[in-house]
This record gives C-alpha cells, sequence and structure tokens, in this order.
C-alpha cells in the first residue's frame, strides 16, 4: 500500500471508532472538577464507573444513562442531549440530623468493637462490579455514654484459588469504597446519604488489615444506627457476574438478617440478604439451614 492508502485506511478506522463510542467526562457543576467512580447504568444490566479522571466510554447504541455518586443527585440523561462530551452533577444537598461531626477525637478511655468481625466465618460473597452489600449496626441501649466510631472494619478473602474452577485466568482486584449511613426511617434500608462525606476509597493495589479503615475523624454513633457499607468498583471492562476480588466473608451465627445488598447494574435497590432468591433454592435451603449470612463488618468505636 501507498503512503495515501494507509492514511484514509486510518482515518476509515478512526471515524468507525468515534462512530462506535462517545468517551464523557463527568464533572462537579460547582467546582467543574471531575468525578471519579461515578457509576454509569446504560440500561439492560449493562453499566461502569468513570475513572480518577472522571471519564467514561459510552458504547454504541447507548440512548440513555443513568449517572449515581453518593455525593451527588441522580440524574438520567439522553445520549443525543449531551454536550461537549461533558456531564455536570450537582452536589447532594445533606441534611444528617442527629449527626455531628468531631473535629477532635475524644480522649480514647476504652476501646472496643462493634458489628460481626469477630464471628466464625462460614462462607464468603463474592464483589462484582456496581454491587454494594451493608450490615446494620444498632445503637446499644446500655452504653452510658454515646461512643466514637473511629474505623470502619472488614472481614476480607483476597484470596484467588476459586479461579482454578473458572474459566477466568487471571483476578480482577476491586477498589472498594467504605461508607457509614443512617437507615431509611420508612424503609428500614440504608439511606442514600453519607455521613462521611462520601465515603473512603481503598484502592485496588492496597488490602484491609485487622485495623481496618481510619475515619478522617471520629463521628458519635448515631442514635438511630448505622448502616456500614461496601462497594465493589472496577473501571475493567468486565460484566455485572464477573466475581472481584477481595470477596467480603460471612457468617451465619447471626440471630437475626441485618444484611441489606444493592446492585446498581441491574437496576436492583436495597433489598434484604434474606429476600435473595437463592434463599429459597431447596438445596440453598438445605444447606443454610433457616441461617441467612450476614456480612462481617463493624466498626472500632471509642467510650
Amino acid at each position: 500500500m501507498n503512503k495515501k492508502s494507509i492514511i484514509t485506511t486510518l482515518l476509515a478506522l478512526v471515524a468507525i471508532v468515534a462512530n462506535a463510542q462517545q468517551r464523557l467526562t463527568i464533572r462537579d457543576s460547582l467546582t467543574q472538577e471531575p468525578v471519579a467512580y461515578t457509576s454509569v447504568w446504560f440500561g439492560n444490566e449493562v453499566g461502569r464507573y468513570t475513572d480518577e479522571s472522571g471519564m467514561i466510554v459510552i458504547p454504541k447504541g447507548t440512548g440513555w444513562i443513568r449517572l449515581s455518586h453518593i455525593c451527588y443527585e441522580t440524574k438520567n440523561i439522553s445520549v443525543a442531549d449531551i454536550r461537549d462530551c461533558t456531564v455536570l452533577l450537582v452536589p447532594m444537598s445533606v441534611n444528617l440530623g442527629e449527626v455531628s461531626v468531631s473535629a477532635k477525637a475524644p480522649k480514647r478511655v476504652k476501646t472496643t468493637t462493634a458489628g460481626l468481625t469477630k464471628e466464625k466465618t462460614q462462607t464468603c460473597h463474592r464483589g462484582a462490579n456496581g454491587f454494594e452489600m451493608a450490615l446494620f449496626i444498632p445503637y446499644d441501649s446500655t452504653w452510658t455514654k454515646v461512643p466514637y466510631i473511629h474505623s470502619i472494619l472488614a472481614s476480607l478473602d483476597y484470596s484467588t484459588h476459586w479461579l482454578t474452577f473458572t474459566t477466568i485466568k487471571s483476578p480482577t482486584y476491586a477498589t472498594l469504597r467504605f461508607d457509614l449511613r443512617q437507615p431509611d426511617a420508612k424503609t428500614g434500608a440504608p439511606r442514600e446519604e453519607s455521613i462521611i462525606n462520601g465515603g473512603i476509597i481503598i484502592h485496588s493495589n492496597k488490602k484491609i488489615g485487622k485495623d481496618g479503615v481510619k475515619l478522617a475523624s471520629p463521628i458519635p454513633f448515631p442514635e438511630t444506627g448505622v448502616f456500614v457499607v461496601v462497594e465493589w468498583i472496577t473501571t475493567a471492562n468486565v460484566s455485572e457476574s464477573h466475581s472481584l476480588v477481595p470477596a467480603l466473608n460471612m457468617t451465619l451465627n447471626a440471630k437475626e438478617n441485618r444484611t441489606w445488598n444493592k446492585k446498581t447494574f441491574q437496576n436492583i435497590e436495597w433489598a434484604r440478604e434474606e429476600d435473595e432468591p437463592i434463599y429459597q433454592d431447596e438445596s440453598a435451603r438445605e444447606y443454610y439451614k433457616g441461617r441467612i449470612p450476614n456480612a462481617k463488618l463493624g466498626l472500632e468505636l471509642s467510650r
């Protein structure tokens, strides 16, 4: 091929790629800063997250998208209405009610934990893109003083031995977002508002140890109780059903179901773990013997 033919071919390829997909950047409407790890749902159980620069590629044929982020108002928009390859998200106005943030840590007289991290591990739940799991931790009426939350605790399984039994050749490690939220007064599910300024991001190249994830500033334990939330995030091109590392360890020892989950890219809002269809299966009922797995999540408190 001569030089002219090569250039013509390259231009044609560029045009094909341009028509096949559209690059968008998601920005804060006030600061114009990019919004990393925004979930973008394309419909039909397909979606992805923006990368650290707020950028995402929209597949060919996508008519509209839904954008959601814990710190911003959810937005539905037609792809045809997007201008300059940019979408602006409006920061969410949050009314935290009973919760106030302490700028200074109280004197740590006694340290204790709340949650289920010390319970026996009896199974695990593998993460998936756009999947969230939350454990509700009630306020203890025997506390004489309101304790302060210092860290989020999580029992995670970073092993990859299960890959031997799958068609996946190498593991996909997820970025994790840990968050604290109050329960909704009507449904009991986690509210959409974060009480720690949008949560804490732990990148995929880091592991969570026994010390957990420390909060930037300790906060008093809400009298409503609090949900500990973990969200699996990856910008890799994987399906919603693709298992991500790490998995979250689960226990069957809890006397009641306190775990909820959400599947963003399946368009499934918060639901109790006990309502999952799998637990209606006869073999599952035999295996679990009426017990419901609860997430091994928790909190480090000072009292």
